[in-house]
């Protein structure tokens, strides 16, 4: 699995967007036009933002996750565009989740059905998200821990755990952040449980699982892919998904099986 660990510091563009947000506010109050060579000049002089393709491409996730509004404001010149006005919603930004956000990410399943879900989230959940197609797609992180959260205790966890067991070993994840939103969603234990049972499966000196050939191409895919061993981990519990089952999983997800 590969982590980013960023114990300790606050996301770089959290404050960005936390500022483009505070600047059309503070036009706002000003009676001045919040248009985007406003909020430019705004950021500018506070030396937080310079880049006019940077700029447009905050307000285009801030739009989109539907914290910002923007319409079209005519100019006297018939010759000269249309101003373009931001302003902030009551509504609070969302993101697409579900097993919609799941395929976007790569889940190599056929779902049952590919469900949208739209997950409230804040500004670190816009920033970490990725657009596409008009829409904002939740991060892995954001998106494993909000099914698993939605699904707790339902008949159809086991699913759910099986398909974000799949994206968690082979995608990029940030741990700390993953841990901290499923510590909000009152899931750290569960998350726990399966990040153990993930690393056991990389690491074991002794795997017990009865399918040791996808097992050890799914550790040779490990290695060959994030070129560094997992330090050895205790056995887990399983009290999630078995050895053998986390095995038939990942095998499913990178084409072994």
């Amino acid at each position: 699995m590969s982590v980013r660990r960023t114990e300790g510091r606050r996301n770089k563009r959290v404050l960005v967007a936390e500022s483009i947000v505070k600047s059309i506010e503070e036009l706002r109050r000003e009676g001045a036009e919040s248009t985007f060579n406003a909020i430019l000049t705004q950021l500018r002089s506070k030396g937080i933002l310079s880049n006019h393709r940077s700029l447009r491409e905050y307000l285009d996730y801030l739009v989109t996750s539907g914290l910002l509004i923007v319409r079209s404001k005519p100019t006297r010149q018939p010759n000269i565009r249309s101003k373009q006005m931001y302003s902030v919603t009551s509504e609070g930004p969302s993101a697409e989740a579900g097993m919609k956000a799941m395929a976007f990410h790569g889940l190599n399943w056929a779902v049952p059905s590919q469900s949208s879900v739209e997950m409230r989230t804040d500004l670190e959940g816009v920033v970490r998200g990725r657009l596409d197609g008009g829409r904002l797609y939740a991060s892995v992180e954001d998106t494993v821990v909000d099914s698993l959260a939605r699904d707790r205790g339902k008949k159809g966890i086991e699913l759910v755990l099986a398909y974000s067991a799949a994206l968690l070993a082979t995608k990029k994840v940030d741990r700390s952040y993953l841990m901290r939103r499923a510590n909000e969603r009152g899931i750290d234990q569960m998350m726990r449980e399966l990040l153990d049972e993930i690393d056991y499966v990389f690491s074991s000196q002794k795997p017990r699982s009865e399918d040791l050939k996808s097992l050890f191409m799914i550790r040779k895919w490990h290695q060959s892919n994030h070129h560094y061993l997992l330090p050895r981990s205790r056995r887990p519990d399983w009290s999630l998904l078995s050895e053998d089952q986390l095995v038939d999983v990942l095998g499913k997800q990178l084409g072994m099986k």
